[in-house]
């Protein structure tokens, strides 16, 4: 089905047109969670505009915007080594099929940093996974999807995860 939804979209468009597009796709990692329909719809978009994607994971920083305390050190770096190995390996698996693609990982408020990260390096599409919190529960916890949608110097195009 999205095969179709995705022709549907670009068939009216000439090879010029999807360079002009997209030249620059952010796609924003979780380092906990691999929302796996995110990572095809990357691909996909890259492959049919020739973009580059440029993948970013954030780790979220404590609510000071410091280093965890050194009772939380332990876990923190798990977690940023984990998600380094999971960027290394989506960046071969991209490269593998002739996509130009590099990653970084950084520290801070994911939306907040996405945004900045987006404008610094003028790209022009960011993909991003969603949750699906709704109601109190995003009141609560933040939507990290919610504020990129709001905040981004470009297209955001939210890619929810099919269970």
């Amino acid at each position: 089905m999205r095969e179709l939804i995705y022709l549907h979209l670009f068939s009216s468009l000439d090879d010029s047109a999807r360079l002009i597009m997209y030249n620059k796709i952010l796609v924003a990692i979780d380092p906990v969670d691999t929302n796996q329909d995110l990572w095809e719809t990357a691909l996909y978009l890259a492959q049919k505009t020739d973009a580059k994607l440029i993948l970013l994971q954030i780790i979220p920083a404590s609510p000071e915007n410091q280093v965890p305390p050194s009772a939380y050190e332990v876990p923190w770096q798990k977690l940023k080594q984990k998600g380094l190995e999971i960027l290394r390996s989506l960046v071969r698996e991209a490269t593998a099929v002739g996509i130009d693609a590099e990653f970084t990982q950084d520290f801070g408020h994911p939306g907040r940093t996405i945004c900045d990260f987006a404008q610094t390096r003028s790209v022009d599409l960011i993909l991003i996974g969603s949750r699906g919190l709704t109601g109190v529960k995003e009141m609560l916890l933040g939507s990290v999807s919610n504020y990129v949608t709001h905040h981004a110097p470009c297209s955001v195009s939210i890619v929810r995860k099919n269970d």
